[in-house]
């Protein structure tokens, strides 16, 4: 059975003021968002993070919160690059432990994000935890290092980009990420990995190749992994090298292996031949029938002749498999901006009942604000 979601509520999470971003940066993107299960009385505060580009160095990253379900959002820590000192520069996520992982409780948060110096000279991906709901915060690991964050630089060792947290099927604190280190061999441009902890991010296996596709003119990127009702989990990527960076999905069993890695998956497309493009996020939720909905947002939408603006979630009702529907989308913006709608976040709260969605959308040509939508999901009968 269909489902809709009805837009309840629109508004902003965080505007930066022009003075004190960069002159060339848009200010904030690539946002992310939780609601805390396993924190007590805390339980139900929605959490927010975002990459904050200012004129200070080393740069911090902003989390917000939110204790009306979403409708007003306040300060509420920051994560330092303690390890380094260089900043969590790009690409943050957080993520609340729903069990014990290693010698960390269910209720830890847990962190990753892309420390960069200002020479730009390097990429790490660094794990950091928080013992007291997001407050503080510890450093724990690296979990992997590459070379400057420059892309296609096939002269240099390449960067790792773009961490995504999630648990496998055995437990462990799981990390999908973007892997161009790879491109020093000829036959590959940019790939996708994961890598596991079985001691709570203190240590890291080897990475597992996702997707490794063996043609130089392709990039998979930015993936992002769910856990479905079945057991089974879906990540979600983009390809760039396809006229429009359209958006891709592989299957795991057990959220650690993904097949062969030199296949691209499967393209997320309507039966009419609409797809998605660029910088995916992906949600499983249980309203729809009995295999529930799995959702897939993007930056936009295209057809065979050419690109949409956004406006369209790609919903499907049988884990994955079979044709995607389309869904309005909760945020809409012009897609004439660049940065709008670049790597937009989203999870359901209010024990399922609602998604909220985070967006980068502009304030002028230039600077951009994080914008939220909420909506109340129901199965149409």
């Amino acid at each position: 059975m269909p489902i809709q979601i009805t837009r309840v509520n629109m508004g902003v999470v965080f505007t930066p003021r022009d003075e004190e971003v960069y002159k060339n940066s848009s200010g904030v993107l690539y946002p992310r968002v939780m609601e805390l299960h396993h924190a007590g009385e805390l339980n139900g505060t929605l959490l927010a993070t975002f990459d904050h580009s200012t004129v200070k160095e080393p740069p911090v990253v902003p989390i917000m919160q939110s204790t009306d379900g979403g409708v007003t959002w306040e300060p509420y820590g920051k994560i330092e690059d303690t390890q380094n000192g260089y900043g969590i520069r790009f690409q943050p996520v957080m993520f609340e432990l729903p069990q014990q992982c290693g010698d960390l409780p269910a209720g830890t948060i847990v962190f990753a994000g892309n420390s960069v110096p200002l020479d730009f000279t390097s990429t790490e991906l660094s794990f950091y935890i928080s013992r007291d709901h997001a407050k503080t915060w510890e450093f724990r690991s690296s979990i992997v290092k590459g070379g400057p964050p420059v892309e296609q630089n096939f002269d240099a060792l390449g960067p790792v980009w773009e961490p995504h947290i999630y648990l496998d099927k055995y437990g462990r604190i799981a990390v999908a990420f973007t892997d161009e280190r790879p491109h020093t061999d000829p036959r590959f441009n940019q790939t996708l990995a994961v890598i596991a902890s079985d001691d709570g991010g203190k240590t890291w296996s080897e990475p597992k190749y996702t997707v490794k596709i063996p043609d130089r003119t392709l990039r998979p990127g930015m993936p992002i992994v769910t856990r479905m009702g079945n057991g089974k989990y879906i990540m979600a990527y983009e390809i760039v090298g396809y006229p429009e960076c359209d958006i891709y999905y592989k299957l795991s069993d057990d959220g650690w292996d993904w097949g062969d890695d030199a296949l691209q998956g499967t393209r997320v497309e309507t039966k009419d031949g609409l797809f998605l493009g660029s910088m995916p996020y992906v949600i499983w939720v249980p309203q729809g029938g009995e295999n529930g909905t799995v959702i897939v947002t993007a930056k936009r939408e295209g057809e065979h002749i050419g690109m949409r603006d956004p406006g369209y979630y790609h919903v499907n009702y049988n884990y994955g498999v079979g044709p995607w529907e389309r869904v309005p989308m909760l945020i809409t913006y012009n897609t004439d901006t660049l940065q709008a709608g670049w790597s937009m976040g989203m999870t359901t709260m209010q024990n399922g009942e609602y998604l909220i969605q985070l967006a980068p959308t502009p304030i002028n040509r230039r600077l951009m604000q994080i914008t939220y939508g909420i909506g109340k999901i129901e199965t149409v009968e």
